[in-house]
């Protein structure tokens, strides 16, 4: 997936932040990564999960979160 696409998602994701809307990426069946668009004080929180280890990563840079979630999806699908 393309980092553009990624922002896309995350833009859409934010544009509904209104709604408790998660998205999970999975790979295999196994879940890699749960993302939320917050909105706190009229700013967009990207708030990052991971399933194996419960751990919470939040990012307020859209182009940051996009690199970073491409970056985790990338290492756990097959090129």
């Amino acid at each position: 997936m393309k980092v553009e696409h990624v922002k896309r998602f995350l833009s859409d994701l934010c544009y509904f932040s209104e709604v408790d809307i998660t998205h999970t990426f999975s790979f295999n069946g196994i879940r890699i990564l749960q993302v939320r668009c917050l909105t706190i004080n009229s700013q967009h929180i990207f708030e990052l999960t991971y399933p194996d280890s419960d751990e919470v990563d939040t990012l307020s840079d859209l182009d940051q979160a996009a690199k970073v979630i491409k970056n985790i999806i990338s290492m756990d699908t097959p090129v």
